[in-house]
């Protein structure tokens, strides 16, 4: 297994969860070679199905059919983003608050946005979440109602309620609480959140999460996706 860029001869210090996705992907690799980017010198590294870099040469070399026209295969590189762990200023790395008690329920939480490679943020009062959302564009806000006496007293959900809607539709907004129906649309509708989530829902948080980004990208992902192009143009 690679252990140095071959272009900066810096240590990549891969973590044995990274090291078992780099083996997994180049296992499963019948041809081209896997991309990998160096977190030092950000050149791309390519990667032989043998582990060795591959630092140019004819495609035969690297295991490329000679087929003409043959699609590029794709960029995999985001299985080794772990690399990046340690650049907190990488602008494309998700980033999530958390306002939740401090406990069981908020380490499941934290894990689980780690593990689908979210930064992630610690609030600890409705005062410093709003703080720190004036500061730091997150992509998605984890909330519980026992924060604060109650969610209709809630600053934080006053705030979030409050959102101008052209920074509120990026943002994936979660409540957690006693009184909620985990995935239940209309109570989510009426406390303008995307999911609502009962705390004894907790330990299937990592389910509901995934089910709810997929559901919320195949609803709203087009529409955002032609709204930033029309603010790009």
């Amino acid at each position: 297994m690679i252990s140095q860029c071959p272009y900066c001869n810096k240590d990549l210090n891969l973590t044995d969860a990274q090291k078992e996705k780099v083996s997994s992907a180049l296992a499963n690799l019948k041809s081209g070679t896997l991309k990998l980017g160096c977190p030092h010198c950000r050149e791309p590294i390519q990667l032989l199905p043998d582990g060795s870099p591959f630092m140019g040469g004819t495609t035969a070399q690297a295991g490329v059919s000679r087929q003409p026209a043959q699609p590029a295969y794709p960029d995999i590189s985001w299985l080794a983003s772990g690399l990046y762990s340690e650049k907190k200023t990488v602008e494309d790395i998700p980033k999530v608050l958390v306002l939740m008690p401090d406990g069981k329920a908020r380490d499941f939480v934290v894990k689980t946005f780690e593990d689908i490679g979210y930064q992630v943020d610690i609030a600890e009062s409705s005062t410093d979440a709003i703080a720190k959302m004036r500061f730091v564009s997150f992509a998605a806000v984890v909330m519980h109602t026992s924060m604060d006496k109650s969610l209709e007293d809630s600053a934080f959900h006053a705030y979030m309620r409050a959102m101008p809607m052209d920074k509120r539709r990026y943002l994936y907004y979660i409540l957690v609480g006693k009184e909620f129906h985990t995935l239940y649309d209309l109570e989510a509708l009426s406390h303008s959140a995307n999911v609502v989530i009962n705390d004894s829902e907790i330990p299937h948080f990592d389910i509901i999460l995934r089910k709810g980004l997929r559901d919320y990208d195949d609803l709203f992902g087009p529409y955002i996706t032609a709204l930033k192009d029309y603010e790009i143009k």
